[in-house]
């Protein structure tokens, strides 16, 4: 005859439940096997919700720290934009100046040069002499490489630009004289 799973009692065959326990006489309990605590999947179920919160809560941190570091770094971004248009603007000005400077330069030798065209049209006219030919080729070459020195000084800023000025009024004391002495010069 069957017993009772849950107590050991005998069973008659199609009989439902025990006599003795009160239990479902049919039931399968292994020997050895205790009933399942419900609090045990309550206990793992909270464990998987925390662990689900705790990814949760480490991605938005780490999302935060990203968002942040990427707000860094486009602030970084926005002031390195800002000092290179402020060089660009400081360079820009420079060069301006430069320009302004070499701009002064090249008038004073285009009038360098027309006092020149004056005095030679007025002295030598059609024909000139020897020695005026000697000076007209000379104050021609000079006048050649004070544009040449204008522009070099437009390119090179500081002290060397200045050595550079200095030639430059060198160079036009030397012209000047150059044309008083073509005024001077004998003629035919």
């Amino acid at each position: 005859m069957p017993r009772c799973v849950h107590c050991g009692e005998p069973v008659k065959k199609g009989q439902e439940r025990c006599f003795a326990c009160g239990q479902k006489a049919r039931g399968r309990v292994r020997s050895g096997e205790k009933p399942v605590n419900p609090f045990i999947f309550l206990f793992a179920g909270a464990l998987v919700v925390a662990a689900i919160v705790g990814i949760i809560a480490v991605n938005s941190g780490r999302a935060r720290r990203t968002r942040a570091e990427v707000h860094q770094q486009e602030q970084a971004r926005i002031k390195d934009s800002v000092r290179a248009a402020a060089q660009v603007r400081r360079d820009s000005a420079k060069a301006t100046a430069r320009s302004d400077a070499a701009g002064i330069l090249a008038d004073e030798v285009n009038k360098l040069e027309q006092r020149f065209d004056i005095v030679r049209q007025q002295v030598v006219k059609d024909q000139p002499s020897p020695a005026q030919a000697k000076l007209i080729s000379e104050i021609r070459s000079e006048v050649v490489r004070l544009r040449q020195l204008t522009v070099t000084i437009a390119d090179q800023p500081g002290p060397k630009g200045d050595s550079l000025k200095v030639q430059l009024r060198d160079g036009e004391r030397a012209v000047r004289t150059r044309i008083s002495d073509l005024s001077r010069a004998p003629k035919k």
